[in-house]
């Protein structure tokens, strides 16, 4: 008796090896297909009328002032963020008493740690999520405008 062979032989791994009819016959096997990854050197085709490429300097400016506005924004949310929690940090620092104060084994300084933040999490949230949503808007009417 021999092993049957790599490509042939045995049950089909689709439907069992029956046909849908209930038969005997096997079904036909998906051609095979070798997938390659692109040639190092090989050019690749010019991206051609595509609407984004085609902008004019006005466009670019507008663009532009997008990018510089979020970045500020972002900016501004993640310096705001830190000194929210320096600010944790140093009333925790400033207030040993409240390690005196346990709540379910843990120190209420502990739970301050671990819990405080996320108010300012989600308040920084909020704030980015509408500002940023402001500056798209005020994009969207400078370049629907030009």
């Amino acid at each position: 008796m021999s092993a049957p062979s790599p490509g042939g032989g045995g049950e089909s791994p689709i439907g069992g090896g029956e046909s849908p009819g209930g038969g005997a016959e096997p079904l036909a096997r998906p051609a095979r297909v070798t997938v390659t990854a692109p040639r190092l050197g090989a050019p690749r085709a010019a991206a051609t009328g595509h609407p984004a490429l085609d902008r004019s300097d006005t466009a670019t400016v507008y663009v532009r002032s997008l990018i510089r506005s979020q970045l500020r924004l972002a900016l501004v949310c993640a310096a705001g963020f830190a000194v929210s929690l320096g600010m944790l940090w140093l009333v925790l620092a400033a207030a040993p008493r409240l390690d005196a104060i346990v709540l379910a084994g843990v120190p209420a300084s502990w739970l301050l740690l671990a819990f405080g933040s996320y108010p300012a999490i989600i308040a920084f949230a909020l704030i980015f999520i509408v500002a940023t949503t402001r500056n798209e808007a005020g994009y969207r009417s400078l370049a629907e405008g030009s």
